[in-house]
Order: structure tokens, then C-alpha cells, then sequence
């Protein structure tokens, strides 16, 4: 599904669209690197910028400052921050022809995704709205695109399938007003037991949030792989979003020559 911007509010796409990749079952974060053609980008970015550590950050009620920061690479836009809070979501709705069958099916996702929802929404302010061209961020319940090309190994002829993960986060950064802005989409395979996709659909939201990088505890939401033990968001995770919105970010900023 292509998101399109709303018509009342024209998004001037910038013209060049960092893509960023990271999926549950591994290690570490794929980013994408400047275009070497493109030496002078990233002076053509806004200056990075250090905003106020929001309220409910700032009163986290923690026992331990315990964080993994150290696993947090921050982006070339600086770290991945929200601005504006309650952070707008939007959870794919099913098609009004959907047949019963499938229908309930969707609706169990649905649930699982609003679980989701609401063990952040202790923490972080989030809205959940019915229009995806408003959102910040939107799930989809679709399996994400493998990631790899199809190889055939030339010694036994067998073909290597490229890794399918369960569920995925992208970032699109686009100019409204030329200030920089980002989106973030998830993509959440719906073939998964209840817990596994509450699981999946916390975890991607934590990348969705600022996240960018995983923990190395397996007690930790942002563990970057399935466990038989499912974590929930854990003092960690919070210390370590609470030092991350500390950072800098060309977020927000203006661009005052986006024609490249």
C-alpha cells in the first residue's frame, strides 16, 4: 500500500529519501550512506538541534538508570525524536468486503496491535487515528519484503532464500514547509500467535519511537531476537528512549536550499 500525502497540505518530498531497515531477528541497524555524489548533503541539512526531554520522560518513575545507549547508532539526521506528542498511529483497518473469515482474523491482529499500543502509551503519549495520511506512524498488517536477492550456490546448484522477517521498520523523511519531518511505517506479518505479535508489534514500536538500535538483554522489548521468554518494555528500554530524546537532531530543523 502507497501512503499518499493529503491534498489540503502539500509534502514536498525532499529529494533525496534516506531508507532504513531493521528487522527483529538480527543484530544491529542496515542503514543506507550518503550518496558519494553527493559531498555537500548533509550541508544542506538543518543544523542539528537539542530539544526539551519531555515531562513524562522526565518523571519516569525508575529504580535503576541501567540503559544499552551504547547500542544506539544515531542516524545521519541525528537521533530519530518526536517533537510533538501524543505521537499520532494509525493501525491498518480491514476492507469493507473483507468476507467474515478473514475479517475475524484481521480483528485479532487488530487487538494485538492496540496491546501493543497500550503497554507504550503508559510511557510515551500515543493517539491512535483512523486516517493514515495524518499519522506519524502506521502499521500494516502485511509481511514484510524479504530482504536479499535470490542466490544459487554453485557448488550443490540449491538456491539461498533471502531472510523473511516477521516484522519491519522504515523511516521517509519528507519537507512540509521545508523543515525536515519524518514518518515511520511498520510492516507486521499477521501469521503469528497472539503473543508473538504483541511481541513483535512493541518492539517495532520501539524502534518507531527513537529506538534505533537493539539491546543485548533478552529481557529487554528491544532484544533483537525472538526468545522462548517473551519480554515486555523493561526500566531499560525506558532509560535508554530517555537518554536518546537527551541527543541531538536535525529534526525539525529548517532547510533553507532542499534543490539538489
Amino acid at each position: 500500500m502507497k501512503f499518499l500525502p493529503k491534498k489540503s497540505s502539500p509534502i514536498k518530498l525532499i529529494a533525496i529519501i534516506f531508507f532504513m531497515v531493521l528487522m527483529v531477528v538480527i543484530t544491529g541497524n542496515k542503514s543506507s550512506a550518503l550518496p558519494r555524489h553527493q559531498n555537500n548533503l548533509e550541508d544542506k541539512l538543518p543544523p542539528l538541534i537539542n530539544y526539551s526531554l519531555p515531562s513524562f520522560l522526565v518523571n519516569l518513575p525508575l529504580a535503576t538508570e541501567d540503559n544499552y545507549f551504547e547500542e544506539i547508532t544515531p542516524h545521519q539526521v541525528g537521533y530519530l525524536i518526536w517533537r510533538d506528542f501524543p505521537v499520532k498511529v494509525y493501525l491498518e483497518s480491514p476492507a469493507p468486503d473483507l468476507p467474515v473469515s478473514s475479517l475475524q482474523a484481521f480483528q485479532r491482529w487488530q487487538k494485538a496491535g492496540r496491546r501493543a499500543l497500550d503497554l507504550w502509551n503508559k510511557y510515551v503519549p500515543l493517539q491512535e487515528i483512523n486516517n493514515a495520511e495524518e499519522a506519524d506512524i502506521i502499521i500494516y498488517r502485511q509481511a514484510p519484503l524479504p530482504q536479499g536477492k535470490i542466490t544459487r550456490n554453485p557448488e550443490t546448484g540449491l538456491l539461498n532464500l533471502p531472510r523473511i522477517a516477521a516484522a519491519t521498520t522504515t523511516i521517509k523523511f519528507y519537507l512540509r514547509d521545508n523543515h525536515l519531518h519524518h514518518r515511520m511505517i511498520i510492516h507486521v506479518s499477521p501469521h503469528q500467535a497472539d503473543d508473538y505479535l504483541v511481541s513483535n508489534i512493541s518492539h517495532e514500536m520501539g524502534h518507531a519511537l527513537g529506538i534505533w538500535g537493539h539491546s543485548p538483554n533478552p529481557d529487554d522489548i528491544m532484544y533483537y531476537a525472538h526468545t522462548a521468554n517473551i519480554p515486555t518494555i523493561s526500566p531499560r528500554d525506558l532509560n535508554t528512549l530517555r537518554k536518546i530524546y537527551h541527543q541531538s537532531t536535525r529534526l525539525g530543523g529548517k532547510i533553507m536550499n532542499y534543490e539538489l
